[in-house]
């Protein structure tokens, strides 16, 4: 696994003091020596946008609480490395919908007060391009709402990327299984009030959210928005390990506080994710009403993108896909000469992915 010591490209600059307090507690302050500039450049961002997070909750509190989600939520799901961006990225050409951008993401608190301010800084911090994929990466392309989430809240697989010493431990916040129903409560509270603010933000334009933790909570998801569509996408899964293999050697480096795991520790925990994933969706897809879901092949899917959509369009009964079909085209367009990253497999992966992955390997092939 590479290193990194840059400082400022932080996930966790958009917490408020007292998540950021929390979560230093959580993992007793444990930061190792060479990333505590990253840690006291979290501690001075959070200091300085204090004051308008406060203004903010205080100004929008009872609007974006009084905020009715009125039209079902389009969940893209489907495990990390999968299509979930690409997908997300050319549905959201649809007007129709609102999306989390990586300005709303990073900076869940503020947004609406500071975010014409603070996006200057933000978009000085970030990278141009995903460095594991080098897709376009500005402050309103989209982004899952997990970081969000991380953000919000000390519920998240995400805090597992900076402090990768508690990676398991925080991995049990993707499904939610075995804890507290007053965490539970709690996470679903946190999660409803920030689709409710977006909601209010963007006038009532119905969610598109793209996010691969939920795929571990169609039960939960369904339990709050019960007409919610989903739109499950996946991958050949070999393409999948490698793929996500990948984005934890060269993307996490740059989110840790902590020494992180061994290269041994880190593919072990890529392939138990992995199914517990699948096992958990498998289990839960059927509770989806008939007409709310349609599951993609990503292979497929990049043959043909606007027919794909289509299909899309067609099960889930959105409306304007012919509409929308010259602002699809621009982007399929724009993005005509990008390549997807080539990976070669040993023979000691195949054998291992074909005996844990039995689950899916065995469905797709």
């Amino acid at each position: 696994m590479q290193r990194s010591t840059k400082v400022t490209e932080q996930t966790l600059t958009g917490t408020n003091i007292v998540n950021w307090i929390r979560l230093l507690r959580e993992n007793k302050f444990k930061i190792s020596w060479r990333y505590l500039p990253r840690a006291l450049f979290i501690s001075l961002v959070t200091t300085l946008t204090a004051p308008i997070a406060l203004y903010e909750k205080l100004r929008y509190r009872k609007k974006i609480k009084q905020t009715k989600i009125t039209k079902p939520p389009v969940f893209i799901i489907g495990h990390w490395r999968s299509g979930t961006t690409f997908l997300h990225t050319l549905m959201i050409k649809d007007q129709q919908f609102a999306y989390v951008s990586n300005l709303i993401a990073f900076m869940p608190s503020i947004f609406i007060s500071g975010g014409r301010f603070f996006k200057h800084a933000l978009k000085r911090f970030m990278p141009s391009k995903r460095r594991m994929d080098n897709m376009k990466l500005g402050i309103y392309e989209p982004q899952e709402e997990e970081y969000a989430l991380a953000n919000l809240s000390s519920m998240s697989l995400y805090h597992g990327m900076v402090f990768p010493q508690n990676l398991r431990e925080y991995s049990k916040y993707c499904s939610f299984d075995g804890l507290s129903e007053k965490k539970v409560t709690k996470w679903k509270k946190i999660f409803q009030r920030f689709l409710q603010k977006i909601t209010y933000y963007s006038n009532g334009k119905q969610l598109i959210l793209k996010n691969p933790s939920n795929t571990f909570r169609i039960k939960l998801l369904l339990a709050m928005y019960p007409n919610a569509k989903f739109i499950h996408i996946f991958r050949n899964p070999f393409d999948v390990f490698l793929s996500t293999l990948k984005m934890y050697e060269e993307l996490f480096p740059y989110f840790f506080l902590q020494e992180p795991y061994t290269d041994n520790e880190g593919q072990e925990f890529i392939i138990d994710l992995y199914e517990e994933m699948f096992i958990k969706y498998f289990a839960e897809k059927d509770l989806i009403p008939a007409g709310n879901l349609i599951e993609v092949k990503y292979e497929d899917f990049v043959q043909n993108p606007l027919h794909g959509l289509q299909a899309i369009y067609q099960n889930l009964g959105l409306e304007h896909f012919d509409e929308s079909c010259a602002c699809f085209n621009d982007h399929l367009e724009s993005i005509k000469g990008y390549k997807i990253n080539k990976h070669k497999l040993d023979e000691t992966i195949i054998e291992k992915i074909s005996n844990r992955w039995q689950l899916t390997v065995q469905k797709w092939g």
